[in-house]
């Protein structure tokens, strides 16, 4: 089992850290702290992520004591493996959980005699070495009774299933996949979001007119073990024709049928959201619909997924030079951050942003209101506004405002002008544009010049929102359904 309180009793130890001090910083009683160090009760999420900012310490040295190592020889003693998971009929060790990124996956298997066939299928191949017992497994339309030594190679991608012939078995699995995720992540607080979203309870997606470019990125999910059941709400014979090629997990899909009619994207929407509201999926997804009907069934007031705040997208960047996550909103939805210049109408913008930051371990997030100066000014009536805003108290962000690009983000320009004591100056988590066009400028600049890695959480509805776009590219939308299904158990859903 995993000891994450242990993990982190021996970093605080070996490196003397001041615990009252640690628990200024992470916002946690000394009595909860204490059943975390105990192992009593695991840390949510968010928590393990504040800790990891905290203690400066990548989040798998937390989760598994050890940092991941990547490309070199990596050795795993008897008693540091892992159990990676358990299903039905089935107990797992990982006998090599602290490589980065690796593309095997070997496990020792212990399966034990069930009536009910499992099957399951996913990209790759497998090896499989019988230690001890006697196992009867079925790859598609074969069947392989398999001894002890006896071994089978075969495609993983064919559905398969295992079961022991004798009361247990024992196997050595070796699960080939070249095309993990984890290892093709760059940032190493990217790879921590992930890392994070593996280890809670898999996510169910509500997915809308699925097309072959959203449904990769769910089965991509599947892969890593971030996603279980994916509803393909549509018209059947069209979510066949769309994601030919890409029904590779039909043990993990349930269609959802839609008939075609002239309201039918808007009929398949309201199915999609009611799936949501029934509580059977805890991710709503758009795939090949108009962004109108996709969001007009969302705020439907009786039976959409309205909670009367506006929605917003905060998308969450790893930049170079910056040792933190940063969360830009809003540079795609909202097309002001002010309506007719009411203070009022930013809130749930800036509230929006703050819970996404919250929600991956920001405690109490620094929140900067961009402008093209620092000094308010009547013929730039925005900087007015924020400036009011900054004037407000926050119970959970410092918020200033404004602030202009490099105030924000960079320590050296705080001190050439003086900023020294501003909260926010020079330490912003987050960045609030005053228009969507300096939004998508920013965003666009750190894409598609810088390279960075980004994911999209669209936030305002009961349960987050993934509003994919085709140009969007594959690693965008896995980090976007990582980082939704992390704010979905910050919801408690």
């Amino acid at each position: 089992m995993l000891e994450i309180g242990t993990n982190i009793r021996k970093i605080i130890e070996s490196e003397n850290i001041d615990i009252d001090f640690l628990l200024k910083q992470i916002n946690l009683s000394e009595d909860e702290f204490r059943t975390i160090l105990s192992n009593e009760v695991k840390p949510s999420v968010s928590l393990l992520l504040k800790l990891s900012r905290a203690l400066n310490k990548d989040v798998s040295i937390l989760i598994y004591g050890n940092e991941f190592k990547p490309r070199k020889a990596v050795a795993t003693r008897r008693d540091e493996r892992i159990p990676v998971r358990r299903r039905r009929g089935y107990d797992y060790e990982s006998l090599a959980p602290f490589f980065s990124g690796r593309s095997m996956e070997p496990l020792l298997v212990e399966v034990r005699r069930d009536e009910k066939q499992e099957f399951s299928s996913h990209k790759g191949e497998e090896f499989h070495y019988v230690m001890s017992g006697k196992i009867r497994t079925i790859v598609g339309d074969e069947e392989f009774i398999l001894e002890d030594g006896d071994t089978l190679y075969f495609d993983s991608s064919i559905p398969h299933c295992i079961n022991s012939i004798t009361d247990t078995s024992k196997l050595l699995v070796v699960v080939f996949n070249s095309e993990s995720m984890v290892h093709q992540v760059k940032g190493k607080r990217m790879r921590d979001m992930v890392q994070a979203a593996k280890l809670l309870p898999k996510k169910n997606i509500s997915l809308i007119c699925p097309d072959d470019s959203s449904l990769g990125a769910v089965n991509r999910a599947i892969e890593e073990g971030i996603v279980d059941k994916v509803f393909l709400v549509g018209n059947i014979s069209k979510t066949e024709e769309y994601c030919k090629g890409f029904l590779n997990y039909k043990n993990h899909y349930e269609f959802v049928d839609v008939d075609l009619s002239e309201n039918y994207e808007l009929d398949a929407a309201r199915k999609g959201v009611e799936i949501v509201r029934k509580g059977d999926a805890q991710l709503i997804m758009k795939g090949k619909i108009n962004t109108q009907n996709f969001v007009k069934a969302i705020l439907d007031k009786e039976k959409g997924l309205n909670i009367g705040r506006r929605l917003s997208l905060v998308s969450i960047f790893e930049l170079p030079s910056v040792d933190r996550l940063i969360f830009l909103t809003d540079p795609a939805i909202n097309p002001s951050l002010f309506i007719d210049d009411k203070l009022e109408s930013s809130f749930d913008i800036l509230k929006n942003a703050i819970e996404a930051a919250k929600s991956l371990g920001i405690d109490k997030p620094r929140v900067a209101l961009l402008d093209a100066n620092e000094v308010p000014s009547s013929k730039i009536p925005t900087s007015i506004l924020e400036k009011q805003l900054s004037e407000m108290e926050w119970e959970d962000a410092f918020v200033y405002g404004p602030l202009s690009y490099d105030l924000a983000l960079y320590q050296d320009s705080v001190e050439k002008k003086g900023l020294k004591d501003n909260p926010v100056a020079g330490k912003a988590d987050i960045l609030v544009v005053p228009h969507i066009e300096g939004g998508n400028f920013l965003y666009k600049a750190w894409v598609m010049t810088m390279g960075v890695e980004v994911a999209n959480l669209v936030l305002g509805a009961a349960c987050p929102v993934i509003l994919t776009s085709r140009s969007d590219g594959e690693m965008t939308k896995f980090l976007t359904i990582c980082a939704s299904s992390i704010f979905s158990s910050h919801q408690g859903r």
